[in-house]
């Protein structure tokens, strides 16, 4: 257990026109950001649905967040799939290159196509642990209040 406590901050931000402190542990940048993105959601919803009753408005802004939120979660979802895919994808060659290696160094004929197929898959290889490293890298969990 964490025995540090994290240092919250106030701060005041406006949404819908109405003033709001919020405590934070985050960067208070990225609570004013936030804050600000909440604010321009809910005017543009009051504009589109000509009402100004507050709390219909929150409603609307909250379906709408959550029907986002829903949307990268399945999106999540499928990199997540994706990239464990390209994973195993990436061990099989590598355990088709071991065979490979085995059944060349027992033909010495094949030694010299040895070298054009390790020219070829690793480049491959690499390619693909870059693809699956920025697959995991850009769809972690972010929480911007932390």
């Amino acid at each position: 257990m964490d025995t540090v406590e994290s240092v919250k901050r106030a701060v005041r931000v406006t949404i819908f026109r109405q003033p709001y402190t919020v405590r934070t542990t985050g960067n208070v940048a990225d609570t004013e950001s936030l804050a600000a993105g909440v604010d321009e959601l809910m005017n543009r919803i009051a504009d589109r649905t000509k009402t100004a009753e507050p709390s219909r408005v929150a409603v609307l802004a909250a379906l709408h967040l959550a029907d986002r939120l829903r949307s990268l979660e399945r999106r999540a979802h499928e990199l997540e799939d994706r990239a464990r895919e390209l994973q195993l994808r990436a061990e099989q060659a590598e355990r088709h290159a071991v065979e490979l290696r085995e059944q060349l160094h027992d033909d010495p004929q094949r030694q010299s196509a040895s070298a054009a197929l390790k020219t070829d898959l690793r480049p491959r290889l690499a390619a693909l642990d870059e693809r699956l490293a920025g697959l995991l890298e850009d769809h972690e969990p972010h929480d911007p209040t932390h």
